[in-house]
């Protein structure tokens, strides 16, 4: 196995070697040590070290509720592709048994076959490859190596964002299969739709988003994490998140044609926010007892704590927080212009893959248990509450 570190030649900046941080990912890990003690996360549930000591719970929103309501359709390819993705991403980085396994169990297909339930073999191969690298990528400075590198992770997301500039040379796999997978992903994109619109939606979505990700490691690093607003924490996690990358690549999986003035729309910039909002926020609800477990602050809930709600005001907060963008949807397409026919038909085809992706995520996380074990996530959704110890 190589070290858990690398060099970058020419820019001397340390960064986690693919193949490391996919046999070191914390995405969906069952146990975590900490402090030389192994701790179990939400997939299997959090003691409190008391034998037969009292739960303690918090109510929590309803989070199928608006936009995040009805059954979402699944992508028929997902049992045949998905498994072609996963062991080529094994293969690549090298994967160990463990990590392969937690990979299998994530089952990021899934995820895909909610978001682009009408993708063809093509562009369904390709979302699956992308998502599997974007959350290994996202991982390495949510909880890995990277975490409180502000430097280094800079470098290394000036690496990938240049990938996308069209005089880069190919990756070497073997030397740095992270930054392949994405360009690999890359040049599929290109070859697929080479619309100049969409290709620069592409670009903007993952700057904004590696930007808003290198502002989470600032914080960590300078401990600040509990400092900020509410608003500039919105702002941050809205794009820190990726549902901005993945509407665009739902847009493109399903061949939805818009152009940038169309795209720039408020009342298509308000449901975009909106749906990208409540994706973490379901995110921080649902992961509210696995950061108790594990010390970490980076949850609003956490933030609302800080500046004087009890816990349970500050999920009843996080709840209002939800209301206000399902308000914001309607409001949003209750407001929107007519184009004409056809593209007012892309405009719905997209605003439905916009809620199709925050709904997926919703699904995903209570599928993949990645939070919460079985009997937690029933309780979660049918009583609206949440055991914490």
């Amino acid at each position: 196995m190589p070290s858990a570190c690398e060099t970058n030649s020419g820019n001397g900046a340390v960064v986690a070697n693919g193949s490391d941080v996919l046999n070191n990912s914390n995405v969906v890990s069952g146990t975590k040590e900490v402090n030389g003690t192994k701790k179990t996360n939400g997939i299997n549930g959090a003691t409190n070290g008391s034998n037969g000591a009292k739960s303690r719970t918090i109510h929590i929103p309803d989070l199928f509720g608006g936009i995040l309501s009805g059954d979402p359709v699944e992508n028929p390819l997902e049992p045949t592709i998905g498994p072609l993705s996963e062991e080529w991403t094994k293969a690549l980085t090298k994967m160990d048994p463990k990590t392969a396994k937690i990979l299998t169990k994530a089952n990021f297909a899934y995820l895909i076959s909610l978001a682009a339930p009408n993708a063809d073999a093509e562009a369904f191969r390709m979302a699956v490859d992308w998502c599997i690298w974007a959350f290994v990528f996202d991982d390495q400075y949510d909880e890995g190596l990277m975490r409180d590198k502000t430097i280094e992770s800079a470098h290394e997301m000036i690496w990938t964002l240049s990938l996308m500039d069209d005089t880069y040379p190919p990756v070497d796999p073997k030397k740095h299969p992270l930054r392949y997978m994405f360009q690999t992903t890359w040049h599929r994109f290109q070859k697929r739709n080479p619309a100049p619109d969409l290709q620069q939606r592409w670009k903007e979505t993952h700057r904004k988003c590696l930007y808003a990700i290198l502002q989470q490691v600032w914080l960590a690093q300078s401990k600040t994490g509990l400092d900020v607003s509410i608003p500039d924490y919105m702002d941050t996690r809205r794009q820190s998140i990726g549902s901005y990358c993945l509407f665009t690549l739902v847009e493109w999986s399903h061949g939805i044609k818009l152009t940038q003035d169309i795209c720039d729309h408020p009342s298509i910039s308000t449901c975009e926010r909106a749906a990208a909002d409540l994706t973490w926020l379901v995110n921080d609800v649902l992961s509210y007892k696995k950061d108790l477990a594990f010390g970490v602050e980076h949850n609003i809930i956490c933030l609302l704590m800080r500046q004087g709600c009890s816990e349970q005001e500050a999920m009843d907060k996080t709840g209002e927080i939800m209301d206000q963008c399902q308000k914001d949807w309607d409001n949003a397409v209750a407001n929107l212009p007519s184009w004409g026919e056809e593209t007012d038909r892309e405009v719905q085809r997209y605003l439905g893959a916009c809620r199709d992706v925050a709904r997926a995520n919703l699904w995903w996380s209570f599928k993949s248990g990645r939070y919460l074990n079985a009997e937690e996530a029933v309780r979660a959704r049918t009583d609206k509450i949440l055991t914490l110890t």
